[in-house]
């Protein structure tokens, strides 16, 4: 007999919300000063850092909560379907756009041509101060291939917009669980130990074997290339789902919170210190641990179902549903928007909210118009002609990340 669909949680909607507008203003308020100088005067300034990794525990929580209900190649194959496309298409609009602004803002001619526009040097020296950088065609067939982490420390290609580390450190890891979560050697005390692996193990290379300020750039480039850095917040989150299924006692889930904090701390701040172009340290490592203790309440409680909150609940639920398409487009091209309505005269009050609403526009249209449309024309079921096993038993298809 079919079961019901569970009803949908306020609490997981409001959190990522949280997270995603944390990482906007963050960017918009903060790192984008650091990247462009003329990008202040904003009414505030949020130095925290921890939306990323929270929205990436969630993302881990989830990973447990569908893989279990299919397939997993199946399941691997609908997030890639969900996430790749929308990824693929904010590349080649930022690369597009970053192109033609700048350009412009440097003060340089355009080189003739499309092809000139899209990938030749324009000539001459900047005549901007405060010169923006040109993305080049290497740039953008590294970002199409996901592999931007592994050239920058070489100054070989570089991200065309900082958000888009997420997306390969993701594909790794839905890669790593599909592979693994078939196995009948994956027993309750060996997840267990994995998942303290992922979190120890990473510590130990970077601070015991080698040491903040002692590694080559190989083996920063190997070390983050891979998402190493990034290990502890996917542990934490199966870690989360084991304590909500009551699989993990809460003596245990709380010890791996509190080295999940501790492992986010050290990985941001290996200097312990907050260097020139970090966020601040403690509100950065504060607010994770504040929004990832929400994410235990939200895993084992009762939703969060508030006269308030309830009010505001389909907005909520609007805006966690483009939250990744808002996640793609709003840094590089929210610069780029920053800087146009500067050079109109606007001051920073005004900036900020339109850059924001810009964003989840933009978001949204990235979510309609690629996301959902493309993510179900990759995963429509097709009927064979001839089955070849009759009365087969369905397969499931995991929900949502």
């Amino acid at each position: 007999m079919p079961t019901s669909p569970t009803p949908r949680r306020i609490s997981w909607d409001l959190l990522r919300v949280v997270a995603v507008f944390a990482v906007i203003l963050g960017h918009v308020t903060h790192q984008g000063a650091l990247l462009h100088p003329e990008l202040t005067g904003y009414p505030v300034r949020v130095t925290a850092q921890f939306g990323a990794a929270i929205l990436l525990v969630i993302s881990a929580y989830f990973v447990c909560a569908s893989l279990r209900k299919g397939n997993p190649r199946r399941w691997l194959w609908n997030r890639v379907a969900r996430l790749v496309p929308a990824y693929l298409v904010a590349v080649l609009l930022t690369y597009v756009i970053t192109r033609w602004a700048a350009i412009s803002f440097s003060g340089l001619p355009y080189p003739p041509g499309l092809t000139g526009f899209l990938f030749g040097v324009p000539q001459g020296p900047p005549t901007n101060p405060s010169p923006w950088y040109i993305p080049t065609w290497l740039d953008l067939l590294t970002n199409l291939g996901m592999v931007q982490e592994w050239g920058i420390r070489s100054a070989s290609f570089y991200y065309l917009d900082g958000s888009y580390w997420t997306l390969p450190v993701q594909l790794l890891a839905f890669t790593g669980a599909a592979l693994l979560w078939p196995r009948s050697w994956r027993t309750h005390r060996l997840t267990v130990a994995l998942l303290w692996a992922l979190i120890l193990g990473p510590l130990v290379l970077r601070f015991l074997v080698f040491p903040p300020g002692t590694a080559s750039p190989v083996v920063e480039t190997f070390y983050y290339g891979l998402g190493l850095h990034r290990l502890h917040v996917f542990a934490i989150g199966i870690a989360v789902w084991l304590w909500a299924q009551r699989r993990l006692k809460t003596w245990h889930a709380a010890l791996f919170v509190v080295a999940a904090v501790a492992a986010q701390d050290l990985q941001v701040f290996p200097f312990h210190v907050a260097l020139p172009q970090d966020a601040l340290r403690w509100p950065s490592t504060i607010g994770f641990a504040v929004l990832l203790v929400l994410v235990c309440v939200a895993a084992r409680g009762p939703d969060w179902r508030f006269p308030g909150l309830a009010r505001i609940a389909p907005a909520v639920t609007w805006l966690a549903g483009i939250s990744y398409g808002l996640y793609l487009v709003h840094q590089e091209l929210g610069y780029i928007l920053a800087r146009a309505l500067l050079d109109l005269g606007l001051p920073g009050w005004l900036r900020l909210p339109l850059v924001v609403a810009a964003a989840v526009l933009a978001g949204w249209a990235v979510t309609a118009g690629v996301e959902r449309p493309v993510h179900r024309w990759l995963t429509r079921r097709r009927k064979p002609e001839e089955p070849q096993v009759k009365d087969a038993e369905p397969v499931f298809v995991g929900g949502g990340s």
